[in-house]
């Protein structure tokens, strides 16, 4: 009997696929047509900021992995609230996420937040980890950590040595309030709205010190408009092997480092939250991002939403009890 070849139809294809799916579970059906649009992905940070470097450059291949647009959307202000409040307000389906760095478990012991974390809110994938610099103006007469702490012993409280941070209750405010009760020296805290305006008076020569993330401190660095003093982590970078650690330099113990995470509001389908958790994992895998976290001075963590949960648990009640031991007010 003579064989019969069917023309390739793309209709026909289409009602075949939506036949099989009706005899499969609903999750599972549901899951092979996600997504099926654009996926907005809402960062509570400016633009330039070591969050935004990421996801500009994980919504690449992200997009490619799941076959649609990953729409990048900058909403700064109030330490992050605005960002999350808009993400929690969207519908809870799956596209639309956040993404966040450390400034978001800090937020719980400064702010009263319209929005409970555990709650409110599930994990997607802990991202990267990853040193802040403790940095400086070039014509600062300080070369090391010990030099800036002489320094500031040195200032009349009026005048002070200055560090500024992309805001009350971030990290770097953290981590400068740290320093300075670790170091025993008063410091006058510039709080701004976001990382530009701070980096560019830092550079400026409008303040003294500041910390930033290593990916965006290195060619500030390299370029002499500003001077690397020590790391907020334990360990050297190869990218920066001259530059110590706070534990190396005076100051030992002192271990306040950064990192970046996926976030959804709580009640995305759990079919949804597996299929991003997935691709995130395979994308941060990949030789292309890999490199650019690597030139970054930062770590791939990729992680599953339980182990994502677990660490921002944990750094929720340590920056609780940081900023009781600092002696730091919230806000509201």
């Amino acid at each position: 009997m003579p064989s019969t070849t069917i023309p390739f139809n793309p209709r026909r294809r289409r009602a075949l696929a939506i036949g099989a799916a009706a005899f499969l579970p609903a999750p599972f059906a549901w899951a092979q047509g996600y997504p099926t649009k654009p996926i907005r992905l809402i960062l509570p940070n400016a633009p330039g900021s070591s969050v935004d470097n990421m996801a500009r450059q994980l919504s690449v291949g992200l997009g490619a992995a799941l076959g649609q647009s990953i729409v990048v959307e900058n909403v700064p202000g109030s330490g992050g609230l605005i960002g999350i409040g808009q993400m929690l307000r969207a519908p809870r389906d799956g596209y639309t996420i956040g993404m966040v760095a450390n400034n978001y478990a800090i937020g719980p012991s400064l702010y009263r937040l319209p929005y409970d974390p555990a709650r409110d809110i599930v994990p997607v994938s802990l991202l990267v980890t990853g040193p802040m610099v403790l940095v400086t103006h070039p014509a600062l007469p300080a070369r090391t950590l010990a030099d800036f702490i002489a320094l500031a012993k040195s200032r009349p409280a009026e005048k002070s040595l200055s560090f500024g941070s992309a805001g009350v209750g971030t990290v770097g405010h953290l981590a400068g309030e740290l320093m300075a009760t670790s170091a025993d020296v008063k410091l006058l805290h510039v709080p701004y709205k976001g990382n530009n305006n701070f980096t560019t008076d830092l550079v400026g020569g409008q303040l003294d010190a500041g910390f930033i993330a290593a990916g965006v401190a290195m060619p500030l660095v390299r370029q002499g408009s500003l001077r690397a003093l020590a790391l907020t982590t334990p360990k050297r970078l190869a990218l920066m092997p001259e530059v110590p650690p706070m534990a190396e330099a005076g100051l030992p113990g002192f271990d306040l480092g950064g990192w970046q995470a996926m976030i959804a509001p709580a009640g995305i389908p759990a079919p949804a939250l597996e299929r991003l958790n997935a691709e995130i994992v395979r994308v941060l895998k990949s030789k292309e991002v890999s490199r650019f976290v690597e030139e970054q001075g930062s770590q791939v963590v990729a992680s599953s939403p339980a182990e994502a949960g677990k660490l921002i648990a944990r750094d929720i009640a340590r920056y609780a009890d940081l900023s009781r031991r600092l002696g730091l007010k919230p806000e509201n």
